[in-house]
């Protein structure tokens, strides 16, 4: 991806486009990330910019100009709608979903606030509650910064801008910022999370005890749940006797899951399946259901 031009800098200390400044020097913009001046370029041949007056161009410069635009278009709207909220599951199961994509009101807005060793592009408030958006132009946030995200149990938005071959105005930066944008997704949503482990809170590990090479192209059998266990029948990792394609049953939540495991740890596949029919789990409301029973005990 070539390097954007910075269509947005800082003047006395307030992000300013460079249509409502002078030419050249006369600007009197700094760079928001390096603070060095600069030129305000506003040729008729290429799209009006502004460059170091030095010969180093700052790596930086267009993506902070936009963390800076992105928290004034925020504070200006006092709105900010985010994603859709939903459980994904390792297996056939349609995701269950929380919530729909809502519009919340914004309380204020911080930028690049340091939480505990996590300094998210832009920090939202909504009454208690925060919010982390990070804004992913050249650098997508890494494994070590995801895991300290999770740890703190913040719920964080990624708006990917990664996939602009120029320079993005402030319309569009409007429209994926305020709207329910393709360009906006959870990168970790505590709540989402929070039902992924009761899920597998509720889930039974069934190991597979053979392989079949006859049926659908071979597949790996274990022992089903859901029949009788005097009479228990083997059923296939994609295909049960009696109750039909794994797609076809709710309390599937993930299958050959361990594949992924044991890659990492560089052990033999093994392969199972996660099943939650013992406890009758099978949607985000069961879970609800026995978790209120369990409150009720007490």
């Amino acid at each position: 991806m070539h390097r954007q031009k910075m269509t947005y800098a800082l003047k006395d200390g307030e992000l300013i486009d460079i249509s409502s400044v002078d030419r050249g020097l006369k600007c009197g913009c700094v760079c928001p990330s390096c603070n060095q001046p600069l030129i305000a370029k506003k040729g008729e041949k290429m799209v009006q910019h502004f460059a170091h007056k030095s010969t180093d161009e700052c790596e930086y410069g267009y993506e902070t100009s936009l963390h800076l635009l992105a928290k004034e278009i925020i504070s200006k709207s006092k709105k900010f709608t985010i994603p859709s909220v939903y459980v994904e599951f390792h297996s056939y199961k349609e995701k269950e979903y929380i919530s729909q994509s809502k519009e919340i009101t914004v309380d204020r807005i911080e930028l690049e606030k340091s939480f505990g060793g996590i300094i998210p592009d832009i920090v939202i408030y909504c009454g208690e509650k925060k919010l982390f958006v990070e804004i992913f132009v050249t650098h997508k946030i890494d494994e070590e910064k995801l895991n300290k995200i999770k740890s703190a149990g913040i719920s964080t938005i990624e708006i990917d801008l990664s996939k602009m071959d120029r320079e993005i105005t402030d319309n569009e930066l409007s429209e994926m910022l305020l709207k329910d944008s393709k360009e906006k997704r959870w990168i970790y949503n505590a709540v989402s999370e929070y039902y992924q482990k009761q899920f597998l809170r509720y889930a039974e590990r069934i190991p597979t005890v053979g392989y079949d090479h006859d049926v659908d192209m071979g597949s790996y059998l274990a022992y089903c749940p859901t029949t009788n266990p005097t009479k228990r029948k083997k059923y296939y990792g994609v295909y049960d006797y009696d109750i039909g394609y794994c797609s076809q049953c709710p309390f599937c939540i993930a299958i050959n899951d361990a594949y992924i495991e044991d890659r990492k740890n560089n052990e033999p596949y093994t392969y199972y399946v996660l099943c939650t029919k013992k406890s009758g789990i099978s949607s985000i409301d069961d879970i609800k259901n026995i978790r209120n029973r369990e409150k009720n005990k007490y």
